[in-house]
Parts: C-alpha cells; structure tokens; sequence
C-alpha cells in the first residue's frame, strides 16, 4: 500500500529535475502539475523559472502537459504560449485523465513521467497508473482549504513512510 504513495525520485524544487534524469530513464512525456509545483496556486501566468525548465525539457525533445485538478480557465491561462497541452479538472488520483492523456498523446507509460507536490493526488494516480513519478517540495506553503485537508492525511503518509524506511519528508534525492 505504500508503495503507492512513494515516488521515484524525490527533488526540493521542479528546477531540479534534469533533462537527462529523464532521458536515461527512458522519458519522452513530462506531466506537471501546475499549483505549488511550478507556481503558487494565486499566481495565474508561469514565471521565468517555470518558462525555462519548460523550454528545456522541450529543447531536449521532451514533451511538456499539464495535469491539473483546477478549472479549465485557470489551467489554459497557465499553458498557453507554452506548446503544451493541458488537462484541467483531472480528478486526480483518478486515472481517466491519465488514461485519456496516454491516448491522446501516443504515449506507452513506460515513457510517461509526472512531476507533482502532493502524495495524496499527484504520486497516487500516476503511480496507479504505473507511470514514472517525481515529488517536489510545493513551491510556496500556503495552500486552499482543500489541499489544507489532503496535506494532513500526506503527513500521516510522510510519517509512515519515514517508518518504513522508503522516503523521509525533506531529504531529497538530488
């Protein structure tokens, strides 16, 4: 059970996260969560830190998606100009959007890596899914009501998996 909740690789920030990382583990297609992974929830546009790991996984021919349980007019307000295709209230951990993602990208997801800040929604579904996943620290601490009550059961998890031995919260592999 754990196991579904423990991410492949574990970084501080999204900048973190290296092209040829990717690329030696076989990755064609990055899935980004967008809120408190690359920008806090109220900024609306991505910054240049943002821009620029965008742009650098697509320059090293990595493709870029956004995966986002937020509404349609925030998500494509984020990604456009960005060459990057999104998927707006996603119900993550669910794995429909994942699953109509892989279609529609034509994508096996062996090749599929998601990067994302929450246990409980990001690492749940793409693990469910059996796709590669990347946790990050969230960007800024402040968080919607909602995201508040997920990171109190993700510090149940956090402490378990301390327990256990597989992950402890704020050491990171890079």
């Amino acid at each position: 059970m754990l196991k579904l909740f423990t991410p492949d690789y574990y970084i501080h920030s999204f900048s973190a996260l290296r092209p040829e990382y990717l690329l030696e583990h076989g990755i064609r297609l990055l899935v980004c969560d967008i809120d408190n992974t690359l920008v806090p929830h109220d900024v609306a546009l991505p910054d240049e830190k943002a821009v620029q790991f965008i742009r650098g996984m697509q320059e090293a021919g990595i493709r870029v998606v956004f995966i986002s349980n937020n509404v349609e007019e925030r998500v494509e307000t984020f990604a456009k100009g960005l060459q990057a295709d999104c998927y707006p209230f996603a119900m993550k951990p669910l794995p429909k959007t994942y699953r109509r993602m892989l279609k529609e990208q034509g994508v096996d997801k062996k090749e599929v890596a998601v990067v994302g800040d929450q246990l409980m929604t990001d690492i749940l579904g793409a693990n469910l899914m059996g796709l590669h996943t990347v946790l990050t620290a969230p960007v800024v601490t402040r968080d919607l009501s909602f995201t508040k009550f997920n990171r109190f059961f993700e510090n149940i998890v956090f402490r378990l998996l301390q327990i256990t031995g597989r992950l402890r919260k704020g050491e990171y592999d890079e």
